[in-house]
């Protein structure tokens, strides 16, 4: 029985983690935020990790989670902690930034001047090799490779068989991306932007008036900037505030992720942004944050959105239904599928459930009524609804061929 127990667990991981693999689309831009599928780990529920700082996906799989108490491995069922005290003589040491490169090794930079990498199963330090003992960030260019930020030696590229000097030392970076025009971009603690072109860096603070550079993504040859005021565009010739709404203006902006259907996704110290073609959206996030802010985005090969927060993580997926709230009636009909809520009129809302598509409906007779009682559908096709009012001032009526 145990060994039956054992088998059936590790062909059901199998099948998940072949699952994380399989590539597939993001997240539909056409959604609200609120009618994704949403499942949350955090300290309540189990999750052995304090706040997420970093995540990353090998191609076995496995979602790899950078927490303040260490490294873990997720397979689809079970977080399990990954020790790196054979490297690092602290135990559960705060694992700062995950990435994987082209080849798929793994990077791993922890709390400390560490730098460590996993290939074929076994880890190693690269500091010495490199001769880098000052690193304070890591990211990759836009080839996959690993970008290196040391404080003492400057910016390096690191490719398969060589390791490529990008710049001179400069203050402390903690953000780094590479545009499609060949400017590596160094976002510092306190002294603003820079970019390395041809062994120089060049600094550009035109339109940014915070100096502290929280996170950047590169889109073709456009930045986005993240600081503790706000969210910013531009390119070597400056930069412009991104227009959010008035309660997120000044907003402090923690990390930024575009996924593959462009909707851009900004984690801030107040909630998570969508941002694309249709407008805004916002949600708190409240159990995840903790009052502290999004730490990190990743997007995983099936089109999830993992989000870290100081109490743990979530993931976001589409499902196959959309949901809708507040529904106090539902009728199928010849024309369509209806509904009615308590907090609008009744016809506002077009409705997608699977294959089936509503009339978007406009009940004029019945605009000063707040909620609808009950409707049903007539053997001719034709809608009757009973809207809520007072006694002899509620008409029944009928709605047909969209009037």
């Amino acid at each position: 029985m145990i060994c039956w127990v054992k088998q059936t667990r590790r062909t059901l991981v199998g099948i998940v983690l072949a699952g994380l693999v399989t590539d597939a689309r993001a997240l539909d831009p056409n959604r609200l935020a609120s009618q994704y599928v949403r499942e949350q780990w955090i300290a309540q529920a189990g999750f052995p990790g304090g706040a997420v700082n970093g995540f990353t996906q090998t191609a076995d799989g496995y979602l790899w989670i950078g927490t303040d108490r260490g490294l873990i491995r997720f397979d689809g069922f079970s977080f399990r902690p990954v020790s790196l005290t054979s490297i690092i003589r602290a135990p559960n040491v705060s694992i700062l930034q995950l990435l994987t490169d082209t080849r798929g090794t793994l990077w791993i930079r922890p709390e400390g001047n560490h730098l460590i990498r996993q290939e074929d199963g076994k880890l190693e330090s690269v500091r010495s090799t490199l001769n880098l003992y000052g690193i304070t960030a890591v990211s990759k260019d836009i080839n996959g490779r690993i970008l290196v930020s040391d404080i003492l030696e400057g910016t390096f590229r690191l490719m398969s068989d060589d390791v490529q000097k990008l710049g001179p030392s400069s203050p402390p970076v903690i953000s780094m991306a590479e545009t499609a025009d060949g400017k590596t971009w160094l976002g510092t603690l306190g002294d603003g932007l820079f970019f390395l072109a041809g062994g120089r860096a060049t600094n550009v603070n035109a339109g940014l008036p915070d100096r502290k550079i929280n996170c950047l993504l590169p889109i073709g040859e456009e930045l986005w900037v993240g600081t503790d005021t706000g969210l910013y565009r531009g390119n070597g010739n400056g930069f412009r505030r991104v227009e959010l709404p008035s309660f997120l203006s000044s907003v402090q902006v923690l990390s930024i992720l575009r996924d593959r259907d462009s909707n851009i996704w900004a984690g801030t110290a107040r909630g998570l942004l969508r941002i694309n073609a249709k407008g805004i959206s916002f949600s708190e996030e409240n159990e995840l944050r903790g009052g502290n802010g999004i730490n990190i985005l990743f997007e995983d090969r099936e089109g999830n959105l993992w989000i870290g927060g100081a109490r743990g993580l979530g993931r976001i997926r589409d499902s196959a239904f959309v949901t809708y709230s507040s529904v106090t009636t539902l009728v199928w009909s010849t024309m369509g599928l209806y509904m009615s809520t308590r907090r609008a009129a009744p016809g506002s809302l077009p409705l997608k459930v699977g294959c089936m598509f509503s009339r978007m409906a406009a009940f004029n007779p019945l605009h000063r009524y707040h909620q609808m009682r009950s409707s049903i559908p007539s053997v001719d096709g034709q809608m009757w609804c009973g809207p809520d009012g007072n006694a002899g001032d509620s008409p029944v009526c009928n709605f047909a061929t969209g009037r």
